[in-house]
């Protein structure tokens, strides 16, 4: 019962840290995510040239009859 009772706790904190990095990770993405939008919304040139970059690249991506990857900004 010694070496379960190891391996369950071992088990539950790996649980516990992938669970936190995920949350951490959506957070930034999301963050990132919000600040490009609201660039868009304000006008920023820059901002405005790197949305439409990335769509035309992703419609190209999907008029080959592939899949677009929306974490990584890429075509799959």
């Amino acid at each position: 019962a010694g070496l379960l009772t190891k391996l369950l706790t071992a088990a539950g904190v790996l649980v516990a840290l992938l669970a936190a990095y995920g949350v951490w990770h959506h957070q930034v993405y999301s963050k990132g995510y919000v600040k490009a939008l609201v660039d868009v919304a304000k006008g920023d040139a820059r901002a405005v040239g790197k949305a439409t970059q990335f769509r035309s690249v992703m419609k190209d991506c999907k008029a080959q009859g592939r899949g677009w990857d929306q974490t990584t900004g890429r075509c799959s």
